[in-house]
């Protein structure tokens, strides 16, 4: 059985969260260990599941929108009141942090890494994947090491627990991550639309539309058109293929999602922002 569908980026992560709250490895962790979310328009999918209602306060943390990269307000009060040791991601407490299913009280990031173990999970969304699989995710701490996700990949490395990657096919670029990395020098940038980021190839499981449906139905989709109008910029079109039970599965699955919206986001107004580091800011500081 042959089928054709149309995801918008946020049904796409909506999907993808499903997929992941059924994977084995999830389910463990969330059941007798620790599930790491990082606040995104990925993850918050999965929060709601989890708790049954949304976060309040900060839901995701740097956004690419019309005007360039920038930061929810949310975020960047949050991170402002840190004070001393602002740019030190080790001290960031944006992390949802899930210890045997019950929500954890704000907890810096590095304390966090630190009681993990093999069998815990770590989600992080991304910002781009290339076409071999391949994830990279955006930064812009200016302290170095590749702010939060330097951190996370560090103690990944050190104590190899799950780190799942979702990340939709609105995202894929048509070069390699390695050298979109290499490009991506963000301190040696000299204008930006919002704020220099660089970007950080970043190991772990990535999972994307294609993946999700093979995982929730069996089916097989390809890839086959991207784009849209009218609230659908950024889909991506998929062509489903097998047996009748998968792909009605699959077309249910899909049905579950469409319409799927996310929380107003909050931005700074640049005219009072202080960040120091964004070019708009400083721009207008200079006029």
């Amino acid at each position: 059985m042959q089928a054709e569908i149309v995801l918008t980026p946020t049904e796409s992560k909506k999907l993808i969260a499903q997929s992941i709250l059924q994977l084995k490895e999830f389910q463990d962790a969330l059941e007798k260990g620790i599930v790491a979310l990082h606040p995104s328009s990925s993850t918050i999918f999965l929060y709601e599941k989890i708790l049954g209602h949304r976060p309040k306060g900060v839901w995701v943390c740097g956004v690419l929108v019309q005007k360039g990269f920038c930061g929810s307000k949310e975020a960047q009060d949050m991170i402002s009141a840190r004070g001393p040791g602002i740019h030190d991601p080790a001290k960031s407490r944006q992390t949802w942090f899930f210890k045997k299913g019950a929500l954890q009280e704000q907890t810096a990031l590095g304390d966090i890494l630190e009681q993990m173990t093999a069998s815990d999970v770590y989600v992080k969304g991304s910002n781009a994947v290339d076409p071999q699989g391949h994830v990279g995710v955006l930064y812009a701490n200016p302290a170095g090491g590749g702010g939060t996700i330097g951190k996370v990949i560090a103690a990944y490395r050190k104590k190899n627990f799950h780190l799942l990657l979702p990340i939709g096919l609105e995202k894929l670029i048509p070069v390699s991550i390695a050298e979109a990395a290499k490009k991506a020098a963000f301190k040696k940038v000299d204008k930006a639309m919002g704020m220099p980021c660089g970007l950080i190839p970043v190991p772990g499981r990535k999972i994307d539309e294609v993946d999700a449906l093979k995982m929730l139905s069996g089916a097989q989709a390809t890839p086959i058109a991207a784009g849209g109008l009218g609230g659908a910029e950024g889909s991506i079109v998929l062509a489903l293929e097998g047996s009748d039970q998968e792909v009605c599965h699959a077309l249910d699955v899909v049905g579950g999602v469409k319409g799927a919206q996310l929380p107003v986001l909050n931005l700074p107004e640049c005219a009072t922002c202080h960040k120091p580091h964004c070019h708009i800011a400083q721009g207008k500081k200079q006029k």
